[in-house]
């Protein structure tokens, strides 16, 4: 009994004693997948630097071979938005026989792009006119599918604020309905409308600078309305958004946003007496093209299509917004 009770005691020392002294389970391995994942690279622009160079070269080029051959059609087809409209209007109040122009170096504002949306980037180059001289044009090329098209072309006058690009050279592209600058870009266009229309008293007026392209139109608006009422023509010039033309925005350095938009200026003279009737009144020179009698027997209305640079300081700004860039022609014309 005694050595059945010591044997007892024995084998269970000996496997407390293997259990203390086994190795320890082996320490898990990381997953072969989750050894071999990183992060994913960034996938590829869609539009890069050296493309958009190359689009500025052959897109000015079949430009200026449609002009030297008064060729409208091949224009409209490298042309579209507000500069389908400025295109016709060029060719026809020349005759088919528009400007041409030789261009500087190309500044490159090329946004990052990504996917299959309508790609687009900006320029800033000069833009020269035999016997004139050389004005910097800021324009933007839009691709759908395999064309590049024109549409839109402003002229500088004021210099634009730096802007930002980043480590590789590529702009900062702003939504148009962005709330991170003092004025969201899609609201630019209306409240420059209402200014125009209302000047100093209007309640956009502390919102843009004053100047001729703003408070100056309602200035030109006033006085032109007291001198046809004598002749017994009412006269009223009405600015709006262009509907259906978009709106290009890119960050500045300090935060703020440099925006390209377009508007509409329709401006009737209307006769308002009897004797205003079968009246003649001076074609303005811009509108003799599209224009072919003076009198007036009911109204007169000119259509314009106007594409304006502005900047919009940051949203922590108290500074107004600034119209830096103008370029436009009357589009249209009627008499009744």
């Amino acid at each position: 009994m005694r050595r059945a009770i010591a044997l007892v005691a024995l084998f269970a020392a000996l496997f407390a004693l293997a259990a203390c002294t086994s190795a320890p389970p082996p320490a898990p391995k990381p997953s072969p997948v989750a050894a071999t994942t990183s992060a994913a690279p960034a996938p590829p622009v869609a539009l890069t630097l050296e493309d958009a160079a190359v689009a500025v070269k052959e897109q000015l080029a079949a430009d200026d071979v449609a002009r030297a051959n008064g060729d409208e059609r091949w224009a409209l087809d490298l042309a579209r938005d507000g500069q389908d409209l400025l295109t016709i209007a060029q060719y026809r109040s020349a005759g088919m026989k528009p400007p041409r122009y030789t261009w500087g170096k190309p500044t490159l504002i090329v946004p990052r792009q990504y996917g299959n949306a309508p790609l687009w980037f900006a320029t800033l180059i000069d833009r020269r006119e035999k016997g004139e001289p050389p004005r910097k044009a800021l324009m933007v090329f839009v691709k759908q599918g395999d064309i590049w098209q024109n549409s839109f072309e402003s002229l500088l006058e004021a210099d634009l604020p730096p802007l930002d690009f980043d480590e590789d050279g590529y702009a900062t592209a702003l939504d148009a309905r962005d709330q991170s600058i003092a004025i969201s870009p899609h609201l630019m266009g209306p409240l420059h409308a209402t200014i125009a229309e209302e000047g100093r008293a209007g309640y956009a007026s502390g919102l843009i600078e004053p100047g001729p392209r703003t408070t100056g139109y309602f200035a030109e608006i006033k006085r032109n309305r007291e001198s046809l009422k004598a002749q017994g023509l009412a006269y009223d010039s009405l600015f709006a958004l262009a509907v259906g033309f978009p709106v290009y925005a890119v960050r500045t350095s300090d935060g703020g946003g440099l925006v390209l938009y377009s508007l509409t200026r329709t401006t009737t003279w209307t006769a308002k007496v009897e004797n205003a009737q079968g009246g003649h009144l001076a074609i303005p020179e811009e509108a003799r093209w599209a224009l072919l009698s003076a009198v007036i027997i009911k109204e007169r209305r000119i259509l314009e299509t106007q594409q304006y640079v502005g900047f919009i300081p940051p949203k922590d700004s108290r500074a107004p917004a600034e119209i830096v860039g103008y370029d436009g022609l009357v589009t249209r014309a009627s008499a009744t």
